[in-house]
């Protein structure tokens, strides 16, 4: 679905009001209790997600389709089989146009995260990138698919808050989160 995306500039404006909770959520893989809920973390979760998108400029995306918002389980069933401890995850999927220099893309696209700051790493394994920030609440990972026999390339965005203690899964709070974003 193509849904209207916000211009860069209300991106910037939206995670500049979030800013004081972003750097108050640094504790991103940590099992500590932030002592913040789910829903508090949500929405600079996906505005860190459009804002990370938003780095691809405007003229080599083609479409951006599968959005996805949900929690999901920060540690296994048999340690938490209630999901108790839970992250908000935030992604989008980025198809390139077919003359879009894939090389440059992501060159031009890692380049801009390292330059505010953010740590570039790999996550599991080489094809998946992360990015870190002291005083940031959130990790961001970044994957794609190069072009291929004529097809455009895609990009992968992911951004995971941190774990927050919840009333598990099925809970009220978790399941009006997950539903408010379909």
């Amino acid at each position: 679905m193509n849904a209207p995306q916000p211009t860069r500039a209300r991106t910037r404006r939206m995670l500049l009001a979030a800013l004081p909770l972003l750097l108050a959520l640094s504790a991103c893989a940590s099992d500590a209790d932030t002592g913040l809920t789910l829903a508090q973390t949500k929405s600079p979760v996906q505005l860190l997600r459009n804002e990370a998108a938003s780095r691809v400029p405007a003229g080599l995306v083609a479409e951006v389709e599968n959005s996805s918002d949900a929690s999901e389980n920060c540690r296994t069933e048999e340690a938490d089989p209630e999901g108790l401890q839970r992250s908000w995850k935030s992604s989008v999927r980025i198809l390139l146009t077919p003359d879009a220099d894939w090389d440059l893309v992501l060159s031009k696209f890692y380049v801009s995260f390292r330059e505010d700051g953010w740590d570039q790493g790999t996550y599991g394994s080489a094809t998946i990138v992360e990015f870190t920030k002291d005083g940031s609440l959130a990790t961001i990972h970044i994957s794609g698919k190069p072009p291929k026999d004529g097809s455009a390339g895609e990009l992968q965005v992911q951004v995971a808050g941190p774990c927050v203690m919840t009333d598990g899964e099925g809970s009220p709070e978790v399941t009006k989160l997950e539903v408010a974003t379909d």
